[in-house]
């Protein structure tokens, strides 16, 4: 009569015993990839008793609008009005970046001008881009460095350039890699990457020293926000989010006063701001 081996015996123990506590994953629950998203409704902190051209927060809570009277204000996370400032002798303020409170820049289109102010908005310096060599640039944007990014659209480069003017680095003639004409709408940098948004031929990524890296097709976006690997822009009914590390993407739709065919609309970082029509009040929206 055959005797079993007794070692392969206890393999063969322990094997069984093996499978009865790791079952095989073809027989086992899926795992599950999804996973709850947080901030996905709106709701509104308050209203403010400005009529705004303009509207945006930084990563602390504060608001920031450009008034129809050409007024810069900046409002605590609980809207107490902290400080404003005024300049009319470089025609409108059209935009701000407040990614870095402390160096908040405000764009003056008409005469090519960016404006730097300290988070009490007092004036820290002054750059006219035409003065400096930049005769043709239609929006800025601040380095996560505390330098300038800008859009040359005589060279058709990305530039970084120091508050003074002076070039640190530029990409690629970018007419040479896109067969149409660039032309730039807004730029956004969040310390990893930076993105170039041109409304007609979509988005393009460019690493921290302006180097082009590809495009992503995205067009009709004019505006965005970039956080954390995370795009943000608004469509008719929602606060739209792609995730540019995995890209997965979300929508979180817009409250009611924002459908509105006359409202005007911003999104900002965990922030989102209203203006309907008529109305002399901006709403104020917080990500839940």
């Amino acid at each position: 009569m055959y005797t079993p081996n007794q070692p392969l015996l206890q393999l063969l123990r322990v094997i069984a015993l093996l499978v009865s506590i790791f079952p095989n994953q073809s027989t086992s629950q899926p795992i599950n990839q999804s996973t709850s998203q947080p901030n996905d409704t709106f709701s509104l902190l308050f209203t403010l008793p400005v009529v705004a051209r303009f509207a945006t927060a930084d990563n602390l809570g504060n608001v920031y609008l450009i008034t129809t009277q050409n007024a810069l204000e900046k409002y605590a996370p609980d809207g107490r009005l902290l400080t404003r400032y005024s300049n009319n002798r470089l025609g409108s303020a059209t935009w701000l970046d407040v990614s870095n409170p402390q160096k908040v820049l405000a764009w003056y289109a008409d005469f090519r001008t960016v404006v730097v102010l300290d988070r009490s908005l007092t004036v820290l310096g002054e750059l006219n881009l035409i003065g400096a060599g930049y005769p043709e640039v239609r929006t800025v944007a601040a380095a996560a460095d505390g330098n300038l990014w800008l859009y040359d659209e005589v060279a058709f480069q990305l530039k970084k350039i120091t508050p003074e003017g002076n070039v640190l680095f530029q990409s690629q003639a970018l007419n040479m890699i896109q067969a149409e004409r660039v032309s730039v709408s807004a730029i956004r940098d969040d310390g990893t990457q930076v993105l170039a948004s041109d409304p007609v031929l979509g988005m393009m990524l460019f690493d921290v020293y302006g180097q082009y890296q590809r495009s992503l097709p995205w067009p009709g976006i004019s505006t965005f926000v970039l956080e954390q690997n995370r795009l943000e822009y608004l469509t008719d009914t929602a606060l739209h989010i792609e995730d540019l590390q995995v890209f997965v993407a979300r929508d979180i739709p817009l409250p009611e006063s924002a459908k509105s065919p006359d409202a005007r609309v911003w999104a900002a970082p965990n922030r989102l701001f209203v203006q309907r029509g008529a109305a002399t009040e901006i709403e104020v929206w917080r990500r839940e």
